[in-house]
């Protein structure tokens, strides 16, 4: 039997407002190793920066943006229930390396999970799934 998504995400998702600094995101990111954090405003998820949109920061006066100033407004996501190939295949032909699982409830759109093509990479080698994120950590300060 083929894996599903949810036998393969990452409980929990790293998020910030759209005024947070790159640096503040950065940290977020090395501290929870994770390859992008989601960006909610008022009305729940409006964007996600990525590694690939801080490094293209990086290039630039990096230390004056913030989460709006670089995230992609467009958030791919997935369903739980899907088959992990059908994951992998839909990173390769968005060209992104993590796909979200929205919370399915009436309300703001809020992330709780997350797939990536590091968890893809852990079930080739034979490794279990990365554990939950803490949810203290979760927010950025």
């Amino acid at each position: 039997m083929s894996k599903l998504v949810r036998d393969l995400m990452k409980i929990g998702v790293p998020t910030c407002e759209p005024e947070t600094p790159l640096g503040e995101i950065a940290k977020t990111m090395a501290r929870e190793e994770a390859d992008a954090v989601i960006v909610m405003d008022a009305y729940g998820a409006c964007g996600v920066v990525s590694q690939t949109d801080l490094v293209k920061a990086f290039t630039r006066n990096w230390q004056v943006l913030t989460a709006k100033d670089v995230m992609t407004e467009r958030i791919i996501t997935i369903s739980p229930d899907t088959a992990a190939l059908a994951a992998a295949h839909l990173m390769i032909d968005e060209k992104v390396h993590q796909l979200f699982i929205m919370h399915e409830h009436p309300g703001p759109s809020r992330p709780s999970a997350v797939i990536t093509m590091r968890a893809l990479v852990r079930e080739m080698a034979g490794l279990p799934p990365e554990k939950v994120t803490p949810p203290e950590s979760r927010k950025s300060k």
